[in-house]
């Protein structure tokens, strides 16, 4: 196995391959410090939050899991959604912890887009931040042999909107593509998820 030396590349390899999870997660608490890229350390066990040193970009980035694996049929792929919701992301430059001025949502298509959507944040019925989502491409992403591919849409909110979306009782996260419109409402586990990734930002 050649193991991702990224945290995109890592959690688009568990959302690839969801029975992997359990197996991962279970790594992480017998051994915190054989994760499964170099420079990386656990900082939450439960609900999971990780970061990893790209010594390329001389940054670290620190991630929380957000996607749910009952979503995904490996017996028929065309049941799995259009698009969901995989994690949540900062950065920051450096190897000194700094406040990031935003945090990224990260989703993956089934089917690349050409074209980015374009999103919208709803916070307790009110909406707090609207942009032009973008793309991301992973490249080589490898496990047991298979390669693959993935594309990331990407929607960065700022910092303030973050916090929000941690203190609100319910979150919408709306896409606009080219091929429709979807809604993602942040669930229970999943908002415990975005509040162990907050406790990280001093």
């Amino acid at each position: 196995m050649t193991w991702p030396r990224s945290v995109s590349q890592m959690n688009s390899v568990y959302s690839l391959f969801p029975g992997l999870l359990a197996c991962v997660v279970l790594m992480f608490c017998m051994y915190p410090l054989r994760v499964a890229a170099q420079n990386s350390e656990l900082l939450s066990r439960k609900p999971p939050v990780f970061k990893i040193f790209d010594p390329d970009k001389n940054e670290f980035t620190v991630s929380a899991t957000l996607f749910d694996p009952s979503q995904i049929n490996l017996f028929d792929p065309s049941t799995t959604p259009d698009i969901r919701l995989n994690a949540a992301e900062y950065t920051y430059a450096g190897t000194l912890p700094s406040r990031p001025s935003a945090v990224v949502f990260v989703f993956m298509p089934r089917d690349k887009y050409k074209t980015a959507p374009t999103f919208s944040v709803t916070v307790d019925g009110a909406v707090i931040q609207e942009g032009d989502a973008t793309l991301r491409e992973m490249c080589c992403v490898e496990v047991n042999g298979r390669k693959a591919n993935p594309q990331h849409v990407v929607v960065s909110v700022a910092l303030e909107t973050f916090e929000r979306i941690t203190q609100a009782k319910k979150t919408e996260i709306k896409l606009v593509t080219n091929r429709g419109k979807y809604s993602i409402k942040l669930n229970d586990s999943q908002r415990k998820s975005l509040t162990a990734l907050a406790n990280t930002i001093k």
